[in-house]
């Protein structure tokens, strides 16, 4: 059980303020953002690589890797949820104070921080804000009948996302009644959730926020309301100098942009959208409108092409061409892009088997060794085959025209450009032209691309 310290004197600085004045009743009015996110690399890090056998890869894994992503550029590391959970993926927490022991302890990803830092790298925990699992103490207690337990979550409606409980009421849960909602109106439940915030936080630089869309239900809007603006502000606030990647589902740009009043930086999915729709019907004005409109504010969008909730590219667009044209767009047009792990060696789905996670989500292959070089014992998901025909680390790293030394060549151009403007880009049928700096970029989303100007071999 989980209990509340009644005594403000024996709480911590930031527990005092979080108890003084709850984050829902910040003021919108956050500082300039600090420095972007950069070329940020998406990690799961049971499939990313296994330090001592057991078939799960862990933190340990991570650390040992980081060379690798230094390689291909990363300046920040988004690492998914590292809490115990009870779905592979890690979004339906069962404990936020703890991490989930096959991935190692709080000393392994202080190793793992203090590494990415010596190569000026920021680490970034993933934190889902609007949910727990329905196993979760709290909601265990909560179904129970407790009164205190029963606050922190949403009771008493009907309809969608309303699911009946053994108490006869009805709680809310939007993603599914394994993953009922929090309620942070709650002080108690605000206060509780922020100190754990705080925990981690004395640990890496910042968070990306899950589902911000849907943190607070407000006079019957469920997506996107002002509370929940105000929420992700408040935690913003709370925690000055650290950062916030805000995963907002808006398909609207104007909407979407909307969330770079509280975070600095937030998911594009409408560039993706406009991206994939420019590559499937040789339009390239459907990214030219949503720079546009996004304007200044594109450079504060996290942009990505696959993350761990939708098939990878290469299962998604079948033509090459396409794809690397897809990745020049992605990487070098104004914003932060996002890889997810193994994008960079145009991984595709795994042939998966019944019982494991996501076809998206299998491990990292290294090599053309035995189970990928991932790891020396039995894998927690079998890797796909891809890996003996050459999409693995090591074969990749050996050819010039391998979509791994394309992203190397596209972070170097990142690099040789940082800081400077990138033109708001001009279409011409399925061709997309704009400047970063000196360099001139050209794609074709019918599968061709240019890149002039540059001192990177590319």
């Amino acid at each position: 059980m989980f209990f509340l310290v009644a005594c403000t004197e024996s709480l911590s600085p930031v527990a005092e303020a979080l108890a003084s004045e709850p984050m829902l009743e910040v003021e919108l009015d956050p500082a300039p953002p600090p420095e972007r996110a950069g070329l940020t690399y998406e990690i799961y890090v049971r499939s990313f690589y296994d330090s001592d056998g057991d078939g799960t890869g862990d933190l340990d894994g991570v650390r040992l890797k980081l060379d690798y992503l230094e390689s291909i550029g990363v300046q920040t590391l988004w690492l998914m949820p590292v809490f115990p959970a009870f779905g592979p993926a890690g979004y339906d927490v069962q404990d936020f104070g703890s991490l989930t022991p096959e991935y190692g302890d709080e000393a392994a990803l202080r190793a793992l921080v203090d590494e990415a830092h010596a190569r000026g790298m920021r680490v970034l925990l993933d934190f889902p804000l609007n949910h727990v699992h329905r196993e979760h103490p709290w909601f265990l207690a909560a179904a129970e009948g407790d009164s205190i337990y029963r606050d922190y979550f949403v009771y008493g409606g009907e309809g969608e996302c309303w699911w009946p409980d053994a108490q006869g009421g009805n709680y809310y849960a939007y993603f599914g009644p394994d993953m009922p909602d929090l309620d942070w109106t709650d002080d108690r439940l605000a206060f509780l959730m922020g100190l754990l915030l705080s925990q981690w936080l004395e640990v890496v630089d910042g968070y990306r926020l899950d589902a911000v869309l849907m943190l607070v239900e407000e006079d019957g809007v469920t997506e996107g309301s002002t509370a929940s603006h105000a929420l992700v502000a408040g935690v913003a606030q709370r925690f000055p100098g650290k950062f916030f990647l805000a995963e907002a589902s808006e398909w609207e740009v104007e909407r979407s942009t909307s969330w770079l009043e509280e975070a600095q930086a937030v998911t594009d999915f409408p560039r993706r959208e406009a991206l994939l729709l420019a590559a499937a019907e040789g339009d390239a004005a459907h990214v030219a409108e949503v720079i546009a409109e996004q304007g200044t504010r594109a450079e504060g969008m996290a942009s990505f092409l696959g993350s761990h909730d939708v098939d990878r590219l290469a299962s998604l667009v079948a033509d090459p061409g396409q794809r690397r044209a897809l990745m020049v767009a992605n990487m070098l047009l104004p914003g932060n892009p996002v890889i997810y792990y193994g994008e960079e060696l145009d991984l595709p789905n795994a042939q998966t088997a019944s019982g494991q996670d996501h076809a998206w989500r299998a491990p990292m292959p290294w090599d053309g060794s035995s189970q990928a070089g991932f790891t020396t014992g039995t894998p927690w998901f079998t890797p796909d085959p891809s890996y003996q025909r050459g999409v693995n680390v090591e074969a990749e790293d050996q050819d010039p025209g391998s979509m791994l030394n394309l992203v190397r060549a596209l972070a170097c151009v990142r690099a040789e450009t940082e800081g400077a403007a990138a033109s708001t880009p001009v279409a011409s049928g399925s061709v997309l032209r704009w400047t970063r700096g000196e360099v001139s970029v050209e794609v074709d989303f019918a599968g061709s691309y240019r890149v002039e100007g540059s001192g990177c071999s590319i």
